[in-house]
This record gives structure tokens, sequence and C-alpha cells, in this order.
């Protein structure tokens, strides 16, 4: 009775830091959505190091009226602003009067100059569902945007009707290299980061510190059980010695 109650204890001083960690991110893991975590990132460099992330500042991207779009590793910053990211490589961006086009191979992005998206083209609203290219065809004094696709080439005044474009050439989008300029500016934007929630599941579930956290979390969820069957057992034991006594 005596070696039990003794290594219960000081099972239960140890396992005291691992039980605040389990339960700390365990309820904030089951409150994410009320709390945002997914939306907020952490960009501490000390921990983008932990993780092993770099900043990868593309040299290349394209240029605007005024402004510039770079993408890199899945991410697109136009002017500094983070936009909806794509795994797909880009196929061109255009300036197309007031609006900014920037596709992939499916879709088609319609944004305003400050960074808001004004429509998403994709599937039965493009004329064709692969896109090649992206260019503008300023003609009479009218841009008009331009995809090319497997099927030709087609052009749109409003983004909602397509025409086929026969003898016409376009002016083809195509990456440039980024004004040394902008360098500052990218490194800020292309900065690494991680979602808050993904820290919180890693430090839950040991992974933040590689396999040896996530074995430390089994072996405390092991102590846990045991601490759990050897405080029954205690109030057991202690149960029957009062009931003796009386």
């Amino acid at each position: 009775m005596h070696f039990v109650r003794h290594w219960h204890a000081r099972f239960g001083v140890v396992s005291a830091v691992f039980i605040f960690l389990l339960a700390s991110t365990g309820l904030a893991l089951n409150h994410t959505e009320d709390l945002g975590l997914a939306k907020r990132t952490i960009a501490a460099p000390w921990l983008m190091q932990w993780y092993g992330l770099k900043s990868v500042v593309p040299k290349h991207g394209y240029l605007f009226e005024g402004g510039y779009l770079a993408i890199s590793d899945g991410r697109w910053v136009m002017d500094g602003r983070p936009l909806l990211a794509s795994k797909q490589p880009s196929v061109g961006a255009v300036q197309w009067g007031e609006l900014r086009a920037i596709a992939n191979a499916d879709t088609l992005y319609l944004y305003q100059a400050d960074g808001q998206l004004v429509d998403k083209v994709s599937g039965a609203d493009l004329p064709n569902k692969l896109i090649e290219r992206l260019g503008i065809l300023d003609h009479n004094s009218t841009p008009k945007l331009t995809l090319a696709t497997p099927q030709g080439n087609f052009v749109t005044e409003d983004g909602l009707t397509w025409q086929p474009l026969e003898k016409a050439q376009p002016l083809w989008s195509s990456e440039q290299v980024l004004p040394s300029a902008l360098s500052a500016g990218l490194n800020q934007a292309f900065k690494p980061s991680l979602p808050l929630e993904r820290i919180i599941l890693d430090l839950h579930s040991g992974r933040i510190f590689g396999r040896y956290g996530v074995a430390l979390m089994d072996v405390s969820a092991i102590v846990l059980i045991l601490l759990s069957v050897s405080g029954v057992w205690i109030y057991i034991r202690s149960a029957r010695r009062k009931k003796t006594k009386h």
C-alpha cells in the first residue's frame, strides 16, 4: 500500500504538466471555430526555424499598372496582400480595365486592385475547362479578356459571354523579373507562417517535438491510465480499512 501511494504521488506530480498541456490544448481545439484558430497565423522566426520552414521569395511575377503579383509555393501575393492560394501553377495575370485577372489551369479569378475577390469563374462558365494562357486584346479602346484553350482562343468583354477569336493576336501574359525595389515587401509578404490551429494540434499530439514527442505523449497517456487505476485501488483499500476500524 505504501509503495503504491509513494509512486502514485510521484507520477502524479510529473504528469501534472502533461495533464495541463493535454487539457488546455484539447479545450482550445474543441472550440477552434469560436476562437478562430484556423484563421490566426503565427510567424515567429524561432518557431518557423523549429519547423524547418524558410521563406521562398520569388524573383519573377506579373506586373500590373502600378502593381504586381508574385507567386511562391502556392501562395499568391498582390501588392503585398495575400490572395486566395492555389496549388496549381498560374498561367497568366493581366490588368483588365479596373480589374486584375489571374488564371490557373481551370479557374479564372477576378480581383479589384485592393485585393477584393470579385468573381471566380470555372467549369461550365468557361469556354473550355482547360486554360492554357491568359491575355488582353486591346481592340477599339475596349480591352477584351482573352483565354487560350485546346479548342482555340476566346474573348469576353464582361466575363460572362465568350466569343471565339479568329485572326487578331492578343497580348499574352508572361512572367517578368520583379523590380528590386519590391524586395523588402516580398520578404515580408512571403515570411513563413503556420495556422495557430496546426501548432496547438501539434502540441496536443506531441508532434511539435518530433517522433520523440509523440512517444512521450503516448507514455504520458499510459501513465495517466496507471494513475487512474492506482488511484481507484488506493481509494478502495482506504475505504476497506476505515470499515475494518469501525
